[in-house]
């Protein structure tokens, strides 16, 4: 399964506008970039998503311990699996590296991700259940009796078979409600079209700024217990109103081309390790919406593992 959600309740209220502006400069900053010896995160999905917060928080970090141009590259599409192979077909070097969510322990990943080894786990997120504001509901309990009395409902994610489409799928079974999937090449754009009117609900990785969001309305967090993140305090649990021991938080990994020499993976979880023991960094992403996991090759090997059986457990039906 997932990381427990217990240890990791520090967040963030910014403004998606803020969002949308560093995804741009990271845009810029890779169309200037040197070629030579730049190190590239990848990212399986548009900017503003939660891996893409994380990975710019740390990207010029690892410059500065690499000595060299950290970039973080968007390559969004199909859950993933597109950033998936443009780095296991990369040289076997170190420079160009997987920045992934919970995705890629998907089963349609696994093929994938066995040209890839984990580096380190470098964070986790909570989901919300997020509504457009027009729907005329204002707390979870609302909302599951709304559902129970219309049809034609529907909810985005991030993807087909994304943690954030198996939390929605799993809350409809859980309610014994119908709702129509209707996926999405990562979160920022379902979130566009949630504040449009164009889908119902879904539930999505925390957003800087969400809690703000006029269009939109928040009313639960997914994991076990509260959340202490600025913005959702006093938020309640969907776990402590509509659906009992309800659980799921997404997590964000470094992934390199398995044909990586041990010794180079060793000296990039280090760098990584180092980067995560930052205060600063530490401040920067509870900002970004995420709290620091760090950890071994070895233990992100074994999340990777137990997120890939949650994952078959759970598929929707």
């Amino acid at each position: 399964m997932a990381i427990r959600p217990d240890a990791r309740r520090r967040f963030f209220a910014g403004t998606l506008a803020c969002a949308a502006a560093v995804a741009l400069r990271g845009h810029d900053a890779f169309a200037q970039a040197p070629r030579g010896g730049t190190i590239r995160l990848v990212v399986g999905f548009a900017p503003g998503g939660a891996s893409d917060r994380v990975a710019r928080v740390l990207a010029p970090e690892l410059a500065r311990l690499a000595g060299s141009a950290a970039i973080v590259e968007n390559v969004p599409g199909a859950n993933g699996a597109r950033a998936i192979a443009r780095v296991s077909s990369s040289e076997p070097d170190g420079d160009t590296l997987l920045f992934a969510s919970s995705a890629i322990a998907h089963p349609d990943n696994a093929a994938g991700a066995s040209a890839l080894r984990p580096v380190i786990v470098t964070s986790t997120t909570p989901m919300v259940l997020v509504v457009r504001a027009s729907m005329p509901v204002h707390d979870a309990r609302e909302f599951a009796r709304y559902l129970s009395t219309r049809s034609g409902t529907t909810y985005g994610s991030a993807g087909v078979g994304n943690a954030t489409h198996l939390c929605a799928a799993e809350l409809v079974e859980r309610l014994g409600v119908e709702a129509t999937h209707i996926p999405y090449n990562g979160s920022t754009p379902a979130l566009g079209d949630l504040m449009g009117g164009h889908i119902d609900f879904l539930t999505m990785g925390v957003t800087p700024g969400l809690s703000q969001q006029a269009a939109v309305r928040m009313l639960a967090v997914s994991t076990r217990s509260r959340s202490r993140l600025p913005g959702l305090d006093g938020l309640p649990t969907i776990a402590e109103t509509i659906a009992p021991d309800f659980d799921y938080s997404l997590w964000q990994a470094v992934y390199a081309p398995s044909r990586v020499p041990d010794a180079v993976v060793g000296k990039l979880n280090a760098q990584f390790r180092e980067i995560l023991s930052l205060e600063s960094v530490r401040a920067a992403l509870a900002d970004a919406g995420a709290e620091i996991v760090s950890g071994s090759p070895e233990v992100a090997e074994r999340i990777h593992r137990a997120e890939s059986e949650r994952f078959r457990r759970r598929m929707p039906r």
